[in-house]
């Protein structure tokens, strides 16, 4: 925009020369030239006039300045989709809630049903023999994550292929899991590897976790991704 309206004016400067050197040679003739042209430079002035306004709307609307409103209007579409950097864990994530199934159509209904944190996990109804598993190492502990798992796939669920869970505490320390797999009720434990659930079928998976004693009872964020069919799903434990 500049350049034209610059352009314009050295445009007026030359007819303005122009006019001169006619006048000069012919009055009469230039007269009516001086005249002519004279019209030619108003019709360029108001151009330039015009040029120039629309140049200064367009610097005014680059350098505008965002409201208050329209900057919390911005947060707020940015936490519906792709959020700020500076956003709390679990905010630029989907979210799984205890206790609220979450529906995979044509795959699977998953609930947290449970969390625990105890130096032994035991199944939830132990029958008179089941396994256990116990935190040998000194100053640490389980965490367990119950998820119940609905299968809603037209074939049988491998129960090692329903989630990978990962620990997190601190936002920077994490923990590694492995799964386990209620049977007969909850009476006792089984091997996931060696588990299917059927379709339209329930099963009961514990995710255990072995951690320090510290982020049992520290006040810091602790939460769990799960990745299920390839989406992770974030589970806030204490934030």
């Amino acid at each position: 925009m500049k350049m034209k309206s610059g352009g314009l004016w050295l445009a007026a400067a030359m007819l303005t020369v122009t006019v001169t050197g006619c006048s000069s040679d012919n009055a009469g003739a230039g007269r009516e030239s001086m005249e002519k042209l004279k019209t030619e430079i108003s019709e360029l002035q108001k151009e330039n006039k015009f040029l120039k306004e629309q140049n200064d709307m367009l610097k005014e609307s680059l350098v505008k300045p965002v409201t208050a409103q329209e900057e919390g209007g911005t947060a707020e579409l940015l936490n519906n989709g792709s959020s700020p950097a500076a956003a709390e864990p679990g905010e630029d994530h989907k979210l799984i809630v205890k206790g609220t199934p979450l529906v995979i159509d044509g795959t699977g209904e998953y609930t947290i049903t449970k969390t625990s944190f105890d130096k032994k996990i035991s199944p939830s109804n132990p029958g008179s023999f089941y396994t256990y598993y116990e935190a040998k190492e000194p100053g640490t502990t389980y965490l367990a994550i119950t998820l119940k798992v609905k299968n809603l796939a037209g074939e049988a669920m491998n129960a090692d292929e329903v989630a990978d869970v990962e620990v997190k505490y601190d936002n920077k320390y994490e923990y590694s899991t492995f799964d386990t797999m209620e049977k007969n009720g909850g009476e006792d434990f089984t091997y996931t590897n060696i588990s299917r659930i059927e379709p339209l079928k329930n099963g009961t998976l514990v995710f255990l976790a072995e951690i320090p004693d510290e982020v049992k009872s520290s006040g810091k964020p602790l939460y769990a991704d799960f990745e299920i069919e390839g989406e992770t799903y974030r589970y806030i434990i204490k934030k």
